[in-house]
């Protein structure tokens, strides 16, 4: 019997492998991310403002390093270079885990960690994205795309619960140490890959042009430029952002510990993976339509979620933003590699990267200051007004430079409401590399 049309990459022996290294990674990672802002909540005695200086160094380094780490990963071996980044990762948690175990654990060493795990994350980021169409082949990218953002997900739904229970029974040093051992499970997957079996794209030769090479194809095509630019703006009120926030929406306003606060970050999860598993289902070209709309819903949830009055209404509301937003997200992601020249995947992927979480790494330092001066719902409110104006915006510049939805007839049934077929040149001309 053949898997439902949103597991059908799992049918890949290679992307299977990575998919379930990766989910152990992942919820590793969020265990971490959550013992880390715990953390810098008791370092800085709630300052809202260090929580978001954290979080800006952790993405800040991907919009200065975006293109060239890019450029690195269409010249080198990527599968290789992941193995690397993830063991540096690693590391870094180790180090985290052995200051706060001795109890030295300081605000400025927690920056500069975080700072050198972004600088890290950098090449992590397009590697790890644009590998997957390596792992599939392009008849399938929708589907493992839609399945690492459900795979995220899931992780961002065990990751800080499992997190916030254990904080308050050990401690967050023993998260340190977990997301240490939990990388090892990434790095025994890409060990374990059939690399007869991956789909290469040339390497680039591009040499001293390589650094504007995507984003010369981006400026280049006003589709892709609109979409970038817009997931740019929508990654100011994402969830990236959302975590400098609800650390102080959970002990400020509702009043709850680690423990609560991991199940408020737990309930943006369980929407992101409804929102993920729904995208995987489709097939092809995302519709425009739905990109901007999932961004407009995305606002309009947080907009409802800045006035729940009791945490169990808060926390519902977090399931629509998360939804909307992972939606959102992968329909953008799923357009930005569909439409990229292979040889060119790394760069435009690190371009929309760049963009992306440089608007996490902007907007995380910018709620954490509305929040001291407004108080955390407000701040998730005005957030909310800023992402329904930019889809309007992006909507009035698409109408404005005319552009339509990719040629070919969408596909039946449900997933026909977000894409349209990849137009036929595209598959070819995808498959040929």
């Amino acid at each position: 019997m053949s898997r439902p049309a949103m597991f059908r990459s799992l049918q890949v022996r290679n992307y299977r492998i990575f998919f379930w290294g990766g989910t152990v990674s992942n919820i590793g990672v969020w265990m971490q991310r959550t013992a880390q802002a715990w953390a810098v909540v008791v370092l800085s005695h709630g300052d809202g403002l260090a929580l978001g200086f954290v979080a800006f160094l952790q993405f800040f380094p991907t919009v200065l390093l975006g293109l060239g780490a890019g450029a690195l990963v269409d010249r080198v071996d990527k599968v290789r270079l992941l193995v690397v980044t993830q063991a540096l990762v690693g590391l870094g948690s180790v180090a985290l885990g052995i200051l706060d175990g001795l109890g030295i654990l300081t605000l400025m060493q927690v920056y500069v960690l975080a700072a050198a795990t972004g600088v890290i994350n950098a090449f992590d980021f397009p590697a790890r994205q644009s590998v997957v169409s390596e792992l599939v082949g392009p008849d399938q990218v929708v589907s493992a795309i839609g399945l690492n953002s459900a795979s995220f997900n899931v992780a961002r739904l065990v990751g800080p619960a499992l997190a916030g229970l254990l904080i308050g029974v050990a401690g967050t040093p023993l998260i340190f140490f977990l997301h240490a051992i939990s990388s090892a499970g990434i790095l025994l997957a890409l060990l374990r890959l059939d690399r007869s079996q991956l789909h290469p794209v040339p390497r680039s030769t591009l040499r001293g042009r390589q650094l504007g090479a995507g984003l010369r194809q981006v400026v280049g095509d006003p589709t892709l430029a609109t979409l970038i630019v817009l997931s740019g703006v929508i990654g100011v009120v994402g969830v990236n952002s959302l975590q400098v926030v609800l650390p102080l929406a959970a002990t400020e306003v509702f009043g709850v510990g680690a423990l609560g606060f991991g199940l408020v970050t737990s309930c943006l999860a369980v929407g992101g993976l409804a929102g993920a598993l729904v995208a995987a289902s489709s097939s092809g070209m995302p519709r425009h339509r739905w990109v901007l709309g999932t961004a407009a819903a995305l606002g309009c949830c947080l907009i409802i979620a800045s006035v729940m009055p009791v945490l169990v209404a808060f926390g519902a509301a977090l399931v629509l933003c998360g939804g909307m937003f992972m939606t959102f997200a992968v329909l953008a992601n799923t357009s930005v590699q569909l439409t990229a020249e292979p040889a060119l995947r790394g760069r435009v992927v690190a371009v929309y990267l760049t963009l992306f979480l440089g608007g996490g790494a902007l907007g995380a330092p910018v709620l954490g200051f509305l929040s001291e001066q407004f108080g955390p719902m407000r701040a998730i409110g005005l957030a909310g007004v800023f992402g329904v104006v930019a889809a309007g915006a992006g909507a009035v510049v698409l109408v404005a430079i005319g552009l339509r939805n990719p040629p070919g007839i969408p596909p039946t049934g449900f997933p026909a409401l977000f894409t349209s077929e990849i137009p036929k040149r595209s598959i070819r001309e995808t498959s040929q590399s």
